[in-house]
């Protein structure tokens, strides 16, 4: 006799849909303000910074707060930058002025000239001790000497004084600079000392007119 072959009860498996919330139970995603993310961008910004470069961007840190470059140029900016800016300015106009006069300074005149500083500072820790001082360096002071030795050359035939000149400066100091001393003795200081004063005002009224031809423009700070 053949057995009955029963077959398993398939179970019924119930999927429940999805519970879909209505929009208005769903809290928004707080968008961020730009100014938040700006600001977060920065700092995050100046800590790389900090991180990689160091003191070149954040010289200093207070409070665990950065002091950026930045805010120091900028300060700088507004306490000197007005003067700073008309001092570049004159100097540009002033090195382009001697370019065009075409006058060059021999290399041997300008050692001298620096020589002569060299021993003038001896007493006094040095040159390069006088230099560091000042915040400048070979280079820059160089840089002056040729300027100076270029504009006594371009102004040489008007800083000549005359022996009337000479014979005035003697007459008007000889009872106090000059006490006891003859024309003779002091001539060659008298020459020098009047030189350098004519020297300034040349440059002065030299320069003034260089300046009316040079075409600036100033876009300011």
């Amino acid at each position: 006799m053949a057995k009955k072959v029963v077959s398993p009860k398939k179970k019924i498996v119930t999927v429940s849909a999805p519970i879909i919330p209505e929009p208005s139970m769903v809290s928004p995603i707080p968008k961020l303000s730009p100014k938040i993310l700006t600001l977060g961008l920065v700092i995050l910004g100046i800590a790389l910074l900090t991180y990689k470069v160091g003191p070149y961007f954040v010289p200093a840190i207070v409070d665990n707060r950065p002091l950026t470059r930045f805010e120091v140029w900028s300060r700088l900016e507004k306490s000197y930058g007005k003067q700073t800016l008309d001092d570049l300015v004159n100097e540009k106009i002033l090195d382009l002025a001697i370019a065009q006069s075409g006058v060059s300074i021999p290399q041997a005149k300008i050692d001298d000239q620096i020589k002569t500083l060299e021993k003038q500072f001896e007493g006094s820790g040095g040159l390069d001790q006088i230099l560091s001082e000042q915040g400048l360096t070979r280079a820059e002071l160089t840089k002056q000497v040729v300027t100076q030795l270029s504009v006594e050359e371009i102004l040489k035939d008007e800083v000549v004084p005359s022996e009337e000149e000479i014979a005035q400066q003697f007459a008007d100091n000889k009872d106090t600079l000059y006490k006891d001393k003859k024309l003779d003795e002091v001539k060659a200081d008298i020459t020098t000392e009047l030189t350098q004063t004519k020297l300034r005002d040349a440059f002065l009224t030299w320069f003034a007119e260089v300046k009316k031809t040079a075409k600036v423009k100033s876009f300011g700070l």
